[in-house]
């Protein structure tokens, strides 16, 4: 072993047993880091649907089931999640092959290995808020609801009945206050994670052999030397606690919401379509929360028991395909369950409400 490998205990730089390692092709962490990519990259295809609705939608236009801001908070959150992958995959299971064992036990620490674990986190946190917001944006179209008044009309033979008539989109006020929102709020999430990153702009990224069941050469990329000598797991736990917290209390916020104004309201007030939009966006909304439950179990775990067990590096497999699950499950349940992306199913949908809502009328 080089006597410069004293100079970063409980890493692999300069350690000759590292540096002159070569890479075995037939061990399980090179299928971890492989089969990822079979589910990643469809499910990535699926967010690019979901985002190019929203860009290519004409938002001037209502349509049942179509929400601008909902969609833009969705898109938002699946494409941070998906970043969030990447840097993750290279932060963990890339290295864990082996590949780059030889040549990080090599080098010196440095702020490029520490810029792959700065953004793997930098990332999470942004991921974090969107699970809150989409509730949010849903509680205030909810707060503010489709128009609808009576008008008065005189039958031929004298005497005068009450028409409700039903518009088919939201009222300004929610839409201009979700606007102002999305505005503000975008900009802040971005901003926002700097608040508990800003502690590993001075440290530098080193490479450490992960602990058993992975084999010698597995290592991963973490840092040193961070400002004040701060440690990254109670920000990321407090920020999940406090995350998960507040998705909870909107979330039930808006059902009770919901609930109250379906009371309040006639069954044919709403179309089929409308309905099966606010059911896929609720049960995807539900879904992404899974996300601070597993992240926040991790995190408990790693500052209660880290190096006290070798079975803890178990736990570090199953959270990374857990974490999969929020990159593939959210995106393919809205995809599947939401009406507009059944365009065929839509036009139908449509055609059969109207005609049966003109015929209430006409026979009422």
């Amino acid at each position: 072993m080089s006597s410069n490998s004293t100079l970063w205990p409980n890493t692999i730089h300069f350690n000759e047993a590292y540096m002159n390692y070569r890479i075995q092709w037939n061990g399980w962490p090179q299928i971890c880091a492989v089969l990822p990519w079979i589910y990643i990259l469809p499910s990535f295809h699926v967010i690019c649907k979901i985002f190019s609705v929203y860009l290519s939608a004409n938002w001037t236009r209502t349509e049942p089931g179509l929400n601008q801001h909902v969609f833009l908070v969705i898109s938002l959150s699946q494409l941070t999640v998906f970043i969030f992958f990447l840097f993750d995959w290279f932060m963990v299971r890339l290295p864990s092959t082996g590949l780059f064992t030889s040549w990080c036990a090599s080098i010196e620490p440095n702020h490029f290995l520490k810029f792959i674990f700065m953004m793997a986190y930098y990332t999470n946190y942004c991921a974090m808020i969107f699970p809150f917001l989409m509730p949010v944006v849903r509680l205030v179209v909810v707060s503010f609801p489709r128009n609808h008044f009576k008008v008065r009309m005189t039958q031929p033979g004298g005497g005068t009945f009450y028409r409700i008539s039903y518009r088919q989109k939201l009222t300004v006020v929610s839409i201009l206050i979700n606007s102002i929102l999305l505005r503000v709020s975008v900009p802040i999430i971005w901003l926002y994670p700097l608040c508990f990153t800003f502690f590993l702009i001075p440290a530098v990224g080193v490479c450490r052999q992960i602990s058993s069941p992975y084999p010698l050469g597995a290592i991963h990329i973490y840092y040193a030397n961070a400002a004040f000598g701060l440690r990254n797991s109670y920000f990321y736990l407090y920020n999940t606690i406090a995350w998960l917290t507040l998705a909870i209390l909107a979330n039930i916020l808006l059902f009770l919401k919901v609930a109250k104004a379906r009371a309040q309201l006639i069954s044919f007030q709403k179309s089929a379509v409308s309905y099966k939009a606010e059911l896929s966006i609720t049960v995807t909304t539900v879904v992404m929360i899974h996300f601070y439950v597993i992240n926040g179990d991790f995190i408990i775990i790693y500052v209660l028991y880290y190096g006290t067990s070798s079975y803890f590096s178990f736990l570090v497999i199953v959270k990374a395909f857990a974490n999969d699950a929020e990159t593939c499950v959210v995106p393919w349940i809205f995809y599947l369950t939401h009406p507009v992306f059944k365009k065929k199913a839509i036009s139908g949908d449509l055609v059969f409400s109207t005609s049966s809502f003109k015929r209430r009328i006409n026979n009422s």
